[in-house]
């Protein structure tokens, strides 16, 4: 809801708001709240209800630079652990992303890249990685969501199509060149959103 921005940046709602919307009681609701906390998606206010944040274009440039070494980690991780069915897996998600990209279908667009994202950090078999990537990936998406423009999406999808590529032929030097390739568009994209108003 917050990543789609269903739930706005500046919205305040309660607890027992979001309950009803989602169907889940207050437990569940508070726990989920306290992730969201975690990662900066929201502000919880004592009788006064739970704030959705902005979305920080500045706090998204520290993001990237945190992002980059870990998505070289997660590569060279790939390559060293992945299975013939994970690499085909890899394949069959940027052939999906790349035909969204080419259609500038918005939603199908995030939701293959969240799954690429997903079956990349999943084939790394590293608990650990997973986790942290998770939130990394959460904040990455809600920012892209709101500023990445549809034009953008095929040269985003064919640097991601050339990294699994790489991953796929198990030669961590294209995939780490790729990988830098990919962070500096990343950068220059966030840079220009300091300039655009969201775009949903």
């Amino acid at each position: 809801m917050i990543i789609s921005r269903r739930l706005k940046p500046g919205a305040m709602v309660s607890e027992g708001e979001l309950g009803e919307e989602l169907a889940l009681g207050r437990t569940p609701v508070r726990e989920a709240l306290a992730r969201l906390k975690t990662i900066g998606f929201v502000e919880v206010h004592p009788r006064r209800g739970v704030l959705v944040t902005q979305v920080d274009i500045i706090k998204h440039l520290e993001l990237l630079e945190v992002r980059r070494p870990l998505d070289e980690t997660v590569a060279r991780c790939v390559i060293a652990r992945g299975s013939a069915d994970d690499m085909a897996a890899l394949q069959r998600c940027i052939a999906a992303l790349l035909a969204a990209a080419d259609g500038r279908d918005r939603e199908a667009y995030f939701r293959i890249k969240r799954a690429l994202h997903e079956a990349l950090v999943g084939a790394a078999y590293n608990p650990t990685l997973t986790g942290t990537m998770a939130a990394l990936h959460a904040q990455s998406r809600r920012f892209w969501y709101t500023y990445e423009p549809t034009a953008s999406f095929l040269d985003c999808a064919r640097i991601h199509a050339q990294i699994v590529a790489a991953i796929a032929a198990r030669d961590p030097e294209p995939a780490l060149a790729g990988i830098g390739t990919l962070f500096d568009f990343l950068d220059q994209m966030t840079r220009k959103a300091l300039d655009r108003r969201p775009l949903v």
